[in-house]
């Protein structure tokens, strides 16, 4: 489908607009000022060239007059002096002018960035868990670090775009004040320049979309192969990897070069045109109009200043087109949050466990599979029981589980915690009281004391170190280094995988749970450091309800109950076909 570059961009700055109109507005008022502040200079120097001894012409007797009846009303003998002083008065005001509105535009242009990404953030982490998982992490990453700062220059640009249109009207306003004729053959002339740049606008957009494209891939590759180097390393396959950034990087610098060419194509044009057009300003003015020599200066000075603002103008247009992939790259991406927000907690309470957690009737499949992975399937927790869901790969354990903590929502039937089902903004609040131990661990590069706490932040060291030795951890983490205070590494490297996985079970106790998902949290571990991770679920054994997703008869000899899924679909399939029987 076509882009309406235009309607993008009004769109753009509309949302730009609403998120600071009294702010907007001031910064419009400086760019006003500064543009008439700048006439007002021009205007000036009529009655200075007057006094100096030129004669400008009965035309401007009238602004050499005011400026006479100024001076002689404050008893001021007009000089030159004091023409001069007052016009470093009005450079001063000009040059103050800018200094706010450059102040001020910085300010805008950073908290409507900060705006965007902190709002498209937060609708990404309050998006269903299907959502997330079926679109690329890279994407959300380039969305939220690039897309988004290269809509707060955008933005900027949009407020010196008509910072430049002011400009240049006001300019085009003196020059029509001095010869409309001299003003309307101007107007052609960029009509004309215009004109012959719109091919190279069709060629800036494609530009834009193309490097869209390209950021992505780079951001893909990136994310992928920084998670995954010591794989890479491991099969000596450095060489194969940095090649594949390569490609993608000579494709953007293909993409910049295009650009950079079509802006300085933009530029010899107007250069040439500007050229042509004062030859042309020149000619028409003394043969043919027969304006006067002063009055021909002055248009050319105006001129002078005009036409590098309307070759700004078009400079800016053009960076704004090539920005126009991302304001619609931006503006879809919000719209896919909106459509996927899960309902919020609000006056909610937490649904407290007293006696059962059960799926009745569940049925559940992802899109774009065959069949479901669940129908009809019914299951009851009771509480404190440590249960085991085994079954071969695909058989559906990590998707009940996640359908127990509320990251999955069924199709049909229900979850309830005892007799409230976890529907709507009861699956947000029963998300708060479950604890999810996963064989890859999250931890940040800080310390293991920042590592816990963000689960219960301002908690006291006394009520760490308790679950620390709950999950077997506290003897390893006494000895590290600097104790709680000892930085980890990025996501924990400089742990071992049992220590990371204890340091995680740690976290979700503190978290204090009311229920405690452990998938596949002993399976990347060695036998010493499993049978510390099992000697720890066996003394929360009674005390706490624990779903374990495992393979290993070790992991399992513990539980209360082991529940085959496979054995469950199969019995829950025969029956569906003795009913339709």
């Amino acid at each position: 489908m076509k882009t309406n570059s235009v309607k993008v961009l009004w769109s753009a700055f509309y949302a730009f607009y609403q998120f600071a109109p009294a702010r907007q507005t001031i910064v419009l008022f400086l760019m006003l000022a500064q543009g008439l502040s700048a006439g007002v200079g021009l205007l000036f120097i009529l009655p200075l060239l007057q006094i100096v001894g030129i004669d400008m012409g009965g035309t401007y007797q009238g602004v050499a007059a005011t400026a006479t009846w100024f001076f002689e009303t404050f008893d001021l003998k007009l000089k030159l002096p004091h023409l001069l002083v007052i016009y470093v008065v009005i450079v001063a005001i000009i040059a103050s002018s800018r200094f706010f509105l450059a102040i001020n535009t910085t300010i805008l242009r950073q908290r409507y960035v900060n705006y965007l990404r902190n709002d498209m953030y937060r609708q990404l982490l309050h998006s269903s868990w299907p959502f997330i998982v079926n679109n690329k992490i890279s994407d959300f990453i380039h969305c939220l670090a690039g897309q988004v700062q290269a809509i707060g220059l955008a933005s900027y640009l949009m407020l010196n775009l008509l910072s430049q249109v002011i400009l240049s009207l006001i300019m085009a306003g003196l020059a029509f004040l001095l010869s409309w004729q001299i003003s309307l053959i101007a107007i052609g002339f960029a009509f004309v320049l215009f004109c012959l740049l719109l091919p190279l606008n069709r060629v800036i957009l494609g530009s834009g979309q193309h490097q869209l494209l390209n950021f992505k891939a780079v951001f893909q590759i990136l994310t992928e192969q920084l998670s995954s180097l010591k794989m890479i390393k491991s099969y000596a396959s450095e060489a194969y990897h940095a090649d594949k950034l390569a490609e993608v990087s000579d494709l953007l610098e293909v993409q910049q070069v295009r650009l950079t060419k079509m802006n300085a194509i933009t530029q010899w044009v107007y250069i040439v045109g500007a050229a042509i057009s004062f030859s042309g300003f020149f000619y028409i003015s003394q043969v043919l109009l027969d304006v006067t020599l002063p009055t021909i200066l002055l248009l050319l000075i105006i001129c002078s200043r005009l036409l590098p603002q309307l070759m700004n103008i078009h400079k800016t247009y053009q960076q704004l087109l090539h920005q126009v992939p991302a304001f619609e790259d931006v503006h879809k991406m919000k719209k896919e949050f909106a459509k996927v927000q899960e309902a919020p907690v609000g006056k909610a309470s937490i649904p407290m466990l007293e006696r059962e957690i059960k799926l009745a009737n569940v049925t559940f499949g992802y899109p774009g599979k065959d069949s479901p992975v669940f129908c009809d399937f019914s299951l009851e927790i009771p509480k404190n029981q440590t249960i085991a869901l085994v079954g071969p790969s695909g058989a559906g354990k990590s998707t009940l589980a996640d359908l127990i903590a509320g990251l999955l929502a069924p199709e049909q039937g229900g979850v309830y915690c005892d007799d409230q089902l976890l529907d709507n903004e009861y699956r947000l609040a029963w998300r708060s009281r479950v604890a999810y131990v996963t064989q890859e661990v999250y931890l940040l590069h800080d310390t293991v004391r920042a590592n816990l706490t963000w689960v219960r932040p301002g908690i006291g060291e006394e009520i760490l170190w308790q679950v620390l030795k709950m999950a077997a951890a506290d003897t390893f983490v006494a000895n590290l280094p600097q104790g709680l205070d000892t930085v980890v590494g990025d996501k924990g490297v400089r742990l071992s995988g049992g220590e990371r996985q204890r340091l995680a079970l740690a976290r979700a106790l503190l978290a204090q749970p009311q229920l405690l998902i452990l998938d596949e949290a002993t399976s990347a571990v060695d036998s010493d450091n499993e049978q510390k991770i099992i000697e720890a679920i066996k003394s929360l054994r009674g005390k706490l309800t624990i779903i374990i997703i495992a393979h290993r008869k070790s992991t399992l000899a513990h539980v209360d109950r082991c529940v085959n899924l496979e054995e469950c679909c199969e019995r829950a399939g025969e029956q569906m076909l003795r009913e339709s029987v």
